[in-house]
């Protein structure tokens, strides 16, 4: 189908499978690589394989099969859409008549524009001795990476030959095959497959200084030494979560290892789910286990997204609205309380209202038009919630007994496959036949209206009571002068419940900010502002600022400097932005300290602050002489043959 986000051609030509062998170059920062693609040729006539690129150096293509040089073209980049890269056109090789299939090889390499790498010196590392490379690649950042057709709807295979300084540790989106040393001792060749078709989007790379803790025969946990006991120690449940997504899927887990790596403070996302290794964040590392329903929600997309994928970026509510789904569905058999489900939805249903109020009104339909945009730019907690919130309409319509066995048929019928919203549209009416419910759904209403879903599910509140009561008394404290709690019952609370808490104080005091002395009088007792869980210090800033409590700011720029998760940067930027008290601030922090950041999260934070940022004026070109990339790779990748550049077609 069509996808505007991608300038490849797959109906004409298809990657199915892809060889890729990788030198990793700390010094220069830059990936010398090499990608062979098994390409099947559908289209009668075809000439030419098309690929997406983004600031790559792309040095040369030839045929596998002989060697042969083919003729390329880098085409321009679209005008006003710098996000979909240049379209790199490859000559087909010649082959038999009736030969549907061939292979092309292109040489090429990363350049400091490539926002799917980000290198970390070794001073923002957590053992300041060894520098540090993570990728990511979702949604259309791929093609920085890696020439790909980088669309949802194509999927391949890879394995993968990753050569890496000898003190460090290569992990992929892919089963750990071997490791061998370098004649020198002074590298480590990596190998990796991946035997699951997967979508570019879910191609990844970590290279650092790497320990591992087995949590299972199945599951482990990667994460710098200093780091890894207490990552270990937070994700121990991993197992257990993935047992129970399995009774609910009613599949195997199709993936082989289930491996966790917790990145450095600058990864962008709570965590990414890329297929045999999930990378988190770590602010998750809470001390308590009480922020790991983030993992049960990557463990999740191994069936909702990562096995049965949106075909387009605009059916994205498909893999995240299933998959929060799901996520809650797991969390609730692990704390043996059905109530869980609802009182977590509490949450997210203040999180979609929040959202809806801050976004542009066409990003809040459920069923997207992104067209040639940047998904980046409508990637947002609707997909998550108001698709959530759809399906628990469904749920609740047809009884959860029967909609547990169409989400199982659902699962078992996409598998490996990639679908629209209309895809499930008409499996779900197909599977419920004649229950004349059906008539009842408003589907176009519920995938293309604006804004709050047309339906809130009632949630239940008995969970939500006491964090809604402590609400209530606060807002007396400040309204009526009354005499503040005077313990601290919110100590043993989980952090669900002071999350809860936090969350309905904000919705109360969203016309009237609370004084500062309530304010102080709150931080007094709960001491929320030195609070080392990211969610209750999250919560606690935004109610700080709202109020103008000059007193938050060095506390919010120290939260903001020292990770770059984008659920907490872009709105405490946002916030302060709109602040009396931290406009300035804002701005200055941001400028002073946007290199600690993803390149998505310093793009993302400069649209919302209205800040122009610099980029590199030198082209993917000049990165580095073709020359001495050519060599370069002859003596890293073990090329043999001289590349021929005067087949080069030049735009």
């Amino acid at each position: 189908m069509s996808d505007l986000s991608s300038n490849s051609k797959p109906e004409e030509a298809v990657v199915t499978h892809l060889d890729w062998k990788i030198f990793v170059d700390f010094t220069n920062e830059r990936l010398i690589a090499e990608a062979t693609y098994s390409v099947y040729v559908l289209q009668a006539g075809a000439t030419a394989l098309n690929l997406d690129t983004a600031h790559l150096d792309i040095v040369a293509v030839k045929a596998y099969e002989g060697g042969d040089s083919l003729g390329f073209t880098l085409h321009p980049l679209a005008e006003n859409k710098p996000h979909l890269g240049r379209r790199l056109e490859i000559d087909l090789p010649k082959r038999n008549n009736d030969d549907e299939k061939c292979r092309i090889t292109i040489f090429y390499s990363t350049t400091n524009l490539c926002s799917a790498l980000q290198w970390l010196p070794a001073s923002q590392t957590a053992g300041k001795k060894y520098p540090y490379l993570f990728t990511q690649c979702q949604a259309i950042h791929a093609r920085s990476l890696l020439p790909c057709q980088d669309r949802c709807g194509v999927k391949m295979t890879y394995k993968a030959d990753v050569t890496v300084p000898k003190w460090a540790t290569c992990v992929m989106s892919a089963l750990p095959k071997d490791t061998k040393i370098s004649a020198d001792k002074t590298e480590k060749i990596c190998t990796c497959d991946q035997p699951v078709p997967i979508s570019s989007y879910l191609l990844a790379l970590a290279v650092g200084d790497l320990e591992k803790r087995e949590i299972s025969d199945r599951c482990g946990i990667w994460s710098e030494p200093s780091v890894v006991e207490s990552a270990a120690y937070e994700f121990s449940e991993t197992e257990e979560f993935l047992s129970i997504a399995e009774a609910i899927t009613g599949q195997d887990y199709a993936w082989g290892r289930y491996d966790l790596l917790c990145l450095p403070p600058s990864f962008p996302y709570g965590g990414m789910e890329n297929p045999c290794l999930t990378f988190v964040t770590p602010t998750l590392l809470a001390g308590d286990r009480s922020l790991a329903d983030v993992v049960a929600h990557e463990i999740a997309h191994s069936w909702t997204g990562n096995l049965v994928t949106n075909a387009t970026w605009d059916h994205f509510w498909l893999n995240e609205g299933w998959t929060t789904w799901l996520q809650r569905k797991i969390m609730s058999r692990m704390k043996k309380n059905p109530k869980f489900l609802d009182f977590d939805a509490i949450q997210g249903r203040k999180a979609l209202s929040d959202t809806i109020a801050e976004i542009a009104p066409e990003n809040t339909c459920l069923v997207l038009n992104i067209g040639d945009g940047d998904p980046d730019d409508s990637y947002s907690k609707v997909s998550y919630e108001k698709g959530f919130t759809f399906l628990l309409y469904l749920e609740r319509l047809v009884g959860t007994e029967k909609f547990e066995e169409f989400f199982q048929a659902y699962i078992a019928r996409f598998a490996s496959k990639t679908l629209t919203s209309t895809d499930f549209k008409d499996f779900f009416l197909q599977h419920f036949g004649e229950n004349p419910k059906m008539k009842e759904i408003e589907w176009d209403t519920w995938f293309y209206a604006q804004g709050t879903p047309p339906i809130l599910p009632p949630l239940d509140q008995s969970m939500a009571k006491a964090s809604a009561d402590l609400a209530t008394t606060w807002c007396a404290v400040d309204c009526e002068k009354t005499s503040p709690p005077s313990t601290n019952e919110i100590i043993t609370w989980s952090t669900g419940q002071t999350t809860c808490f936090l969350d309905t104080l904000q919705d109360m005091t969203a016309d009237e900010p609370l004084c500062v002395s309530t304010l102080k009088a709150m931080k007094k007792l709960y001491h929320l502002a030195e609070s080392q869980n990211s969610e209750i210090l999250f919560r606690y800033c935004l109610l700080a600022i709202a109020s103008e409590d000059e007193s938050i700011i060095p506390v919010v720029v120290r939260f903001i400097t020292s990770q770059g998760r984008m659920k907490y940067v872009r709105p405490l930027y946002r916030r302060l932005y709109r602040s009396k008290i931290g406009k300035n601030i804002a701005i200055d922090t941001f400028l002073e300290h946007k290199d600690i950041y993803h390149p998505i999260a310093v793009k993302m934070i400069a649209i919302d602050l209205k800040v122009a940022i610099e980029q590199s004026t030198c082209s993917a070109s000049s990165i580095m002489n073709p020359l001495l990339l050519t060599s370069v790779l002859v003596a890293v990748v073990g090329v043999t043959v001289a590349f021929v550049r005067s087949s080069r077609k030049h735009s």
